[in-house]
């Protein structure tokens, strides 16, 4: 456990709505409802505010003197090998769990709630911790399984603002067809953005995130840049592929997308997520093309280097701005992309 962000959150976020999780039941859920759990969106704290239960608190919260444990159900938006967890108890200063732990289940068959709070299939990957008032807390999880369920236990009760779980995505690639077009970019895919140039105004994952932006704030945005050069962002496709497409997004972005992008791509054999390859060798995939802001740019015959097998994307944008989604299909090395998935 640790207080300071570790390097599994460059991994993509599984639970969030965004990702389309669900929180499916609880055991209580007196004062605040357990689907805040999932919300992507920062906790909040409202001065003064109260419902007909108590104090209005934006995330989960039970009510007190349990003698054992309160928990609840959570489906992940995104399947997959789970490589850690933040616990929030943002704003539960006097009333957070002391503890907690998390067990896990596979079950693709759409189980009711009733039938995942009677199953024996459960797995604890996450033992009871300590957990501390108003504040983030990480855990390192080592499992190599691929989980589609969750159930959070909070010892005995009490209220946790947000649940984060970062990870990789498995998709069946058995499921796709040889030369299938597939977004390898996507986080649903197992895309993952490495790192970026700047993030001031929009989070870096937020490009890879499913579906078109809702607002300006769902997006990849930096901020004014007032001297030379441009920004950029390195992002690791989810399985090796040819590009044959790609889509560049500034919806929402009208007074402040970028003037042009240009995008190259790479070949390489590490498959970390935490650093940019180095010692690889770039190549022009779309030349510096222009770029007009709330639309969707998409480039097929501006395309170069197609021939060329690629594991890792850089979208150079000039001078910066904000991109709402990129998306990159591809055919898939359907091979490479098996074997990555039965390693991971």
């Amino acid at each position: 456990m640790t207080t300071q962000p570790p390097s599994f959150v460059h991994y993509a976020e599984m639970l969030s709505d965004k990702v389309g999780g669900q929180a499916l039941g609880c055991s209580d859920q007196w004062f605040a409802p357990c689907v805040n759990l999932i919300s992507h969106s920062n906790p909040i704290w409202a001065e003064g505010k109260y419902v007909d239960t108590g104090k209005w608190m934006d995330g989960w919260e039970t009510k007190r003197h349990n003698n054992t444990y309160d928990w609840c159900i959570l489906r992940l938006g995104i399947t997959g090998i789970i490589k850690g967890f933040e616990v929030d108890t943002a704003f539960f200063t006097g009333n957070y769990p002391p503890f907690a732990s998390i067990e896990a289940l596979c079950d693709d068959n759409e189980p009711t709630f009733a039938q995942l709070s009677a199953s024996e299939q459960w797995s604890e990957i996450l033992p009871k911790s300590n957990l501390g008032p108003g504040c983030k807390q990480y855990f390192a999880i080592e499992s190599t399984t691929r989980w589609t369920h969750l159930r959070l236990k909070i010892y005995p009760d009490g209220g946790v603002a947000r649940l984060r779980v970062y990870g990789l995505a498995s998709k069946d690639w058995s499921l796709v067809f040889p030369g299938e077009l597939v977004d390898l970019a996507a986080i649903e895919s197992g895309g993952v953005v490495i790192n970026c140039s700047d993030m001031y105004f929009g989070h870096k994952n937020n490009i890879i995130m499913p579906g078109r932006s809702v607002n300006m704030g769902d997006g990849w945005e930096t901020k004014r840049r007032r001297g030379p050069g441009y920004d950029w962002l390195v992002l690791k496709l989810g399985a090796p592929g040819n590009v044959r497409r790609i889509e560049v997004d500034t919806n929402w972005f009208k007074g402040n997308f970028p003037t042009s992008c240009s995008i190259d791509g790479a070949y390489s054999t590490d498959t970390s997520v935490e650093r940019v390859p180095t010692n690889v060798q770039w190549n022009v995939v779309l030349p510096n093309t222009p770029l007009t802001g709330h639309r969707r740019h998409l480039f097929q015959r501006e395309l170069k280097n197609t021939d060329l097998k690629l594991t890792h994307i850089r979208l150079n944008i000039f001078p910066d701005g904000g991109v709402s989604r990129l998306r990159v299909h591809c055919v898939p090395d359907l091979t490479e992309a098996t074997q990555s998935s039965s390693t991971q």
